[in-house]
Parts: C-alpha cells; sequence; structure tokens
C-alpha cells in the first residue's frame, strides 16, 4: 500500500534493526516503535552509510536512525 505526503509516495519496509519482529534487545524496537515496519520514500533506497543493516560498530546508526533504509 503506497502512502502520499507532499508529492512524495512512502510505502512500508521491513525494519532492519528488529528483523520486523517490532522487538530489539528485548524491548520495544526504536527504529519503528514496534510496528516491525517503517514509512519509506520510494524507491526504498538501502541505507548507504550502514549498507542497510540499521546498525554500526558503535551502536544503531545515526543516519536512518536504525531502519536500515535511507530516509532522504
Amino acid at each position: 500500500m503506497l502512502h502520499t505526503y507532499i508529492d512524495t509516495e512512502y510505502a512500508p519496509e521491513k525494519c532492519s534493526l528488529c528483523n520486523g519482529t517490532g522487538y530489539a534487545d528485548g524491548r520495544i524496537c526504536e527504529a519503528c516503535g514496534g510496528q516491525g515496519n517503517v514509512l519509506v520514500a520510494q524507491p526504498a533506497i538501502i541505507c548507504p552509510l550502514c549498507g542497510g543493516s540499521g546498525n554500526m560498530e558503535t551502536g544503531t546508526c545515526r543516519a536512518c536512525g536504525g531502519s536500515g533504509w535511507a530516509l532522504f
């Protein structure tokens, strides 16, 4: 299902931080808020900083907020 906001189409994509479960590290996933997916501008672009994993060596990827998707 596509959603349109201000001439940009968004679609739900599986959250990479929790792998779509809604939970990461025993808590509600901070990237998707427990939903298991995030709305991503289409076409969907994998985050170039973390390679779509949502994680960096220092923790959650700050560029994508852990979602694994480029948010721009």
